[in-house]
């Protein structure tokens, strides 16, 4: 059971964000959003410990190769996370058996909160992307995400199961 649930974590938490990565550059490339930036993630991420809680848009310097580094793992970890949920708070036998409710919770409702409520504002959006000229663009583009996000965390709990 424990190497069930591994695979399930590992499937579902790195394939589902796999997906939001793949519907991020397809949104780029036909132009509706841009999808996240990793590397300014990581420059944000990084000045947490130094008192930085929301990023400098004003900072025009080139990223690093820690800060993209930091960037992208932090998004793969957050994709497992939400994996682990699934059979922490509905057990073990979730992973044989999943059902669509939970992924609509975390897939969708908590990880767009989760977007908008911390990364948002973070990233020098505001809450809810009020402080974008396009806030409700945003949110949407931020909730279309995410159902690709559960809707991939669930097609691959039924692969794995």
């Amino acid at each position: 059971m424990t190497a069930d649930i591994i695979t399930f974590i590992l499937v579902v938490g790195i394939g589902s964000t796999i997906a939001l990565d793949l519907w991020g550059f397809f949104t780029a490339k036909i132009g509706w959003m841009p999808g996240t930036h990793w590397p300014s993630v990581g420059r944000w991420l990084l000045g947490i410990p130094a008192g930085r809680l929301v990023l400098d848009g004003n900072d025009t310097r080139l990223h690093t190769g820690a800060e993209a580094a930091t960037g992208w793992i932090f998004h793969y970890l957050i994709g497992l996370a939400y994996a682990v949920m699934f059979p922490l708070f509905w057990g073990a036998g979730f992973v044989a058996a999943p059902t669509v409710f939970p992924f609509i919770l975390i897939g969708v409702v908590i990880s767009t909160l989760a977007g908008l409520i911390i990364l948002m504002p973070g990233m020098g959006g505001g809450l809810f992307a009020r402080k974008l000229p396009n806030a409700g663009g945003m949110i949407a583009y931020v909730l279309v995400a995410h159902i690709v996000f559960a809707l991939a965390q669930y097609l691959l709990a039924l692969a794995v199961a």
